[in-house]
């Protein structure tokens, strides 16, 4: 699927398929176990199995619904190493087999928002395919230029969220 419901991602389908670094980074968050529970539909969740890469190009890319995590919190990838496998967990375990993926500025703070994707991928992800090593960074660095607060929007939103799931 080139495009997703409602912002810049996309889903890449392939059960079962390698997921692999789109550039060199480290490896700065990794989700192991699925607690998503359809009943509760918690936004933090939904993702299931994660792996967040921060590139050298410093641009954040983030992949969930991963049916195996590879990657470890810390490790130094190169473009091509294999992190992860395409699968199920999440929210996709009621759709179909996918891995989300997204690409985003670095927030310090509430990235559940920013993870799930501000850029558009698909000229990336042909690129890539090709061999050629394309960065969004400039991308990035222009959406960051238009909205310099979004990291600080994203993590009011996320406060906000918690405290209604906490009955605060």
């Amino acid at each position: 699927m080139r495009d997703h419901l409602n912002y810049p991602a996309t889903d890449v389908e392939g059960c079962y398929a390698k997921v692999l670094a789109p550039t060199a980074g480290i490896i700065t968050h990794t989700r192991r176990k699925d607690s998503w529970v359809e009943e509760i539909d918690d936004p933090g969740t939904r993702g299931g199995m994660t792996v967040t890469l921060v590139g050298d190009d410093t641009v954040r890319y983030f992949f969930s619904h991963l049916g195996r995590v590879k990657a470890t919190i810390g490790q130094r990838v190169q473009a091509g190493d294999w992190i992860g496998v395409v699968g199920s967990s999440g929210n996709a375990r009621i759709t179909r087999c996918h891995v989300h993926f997204g690409m985003s500025r670095i927030c310090p703070l509430a990235e559940i928002y920013l993870l799930q994707g501000e850029l558009w991928p698909w000229k990336y992800l042909d690129a890539w395919r090709q061999g050629i090593q394309l960065s969004p960074r400039k991308a990035k660095n222009n959406l960051i230029k238009l909205n310099p607060d979004r990291c600080a929007e994203a993590t009011t939103s996320f406060r906000a969220s918690t405290s209604r799931r906490d009955g605060g």
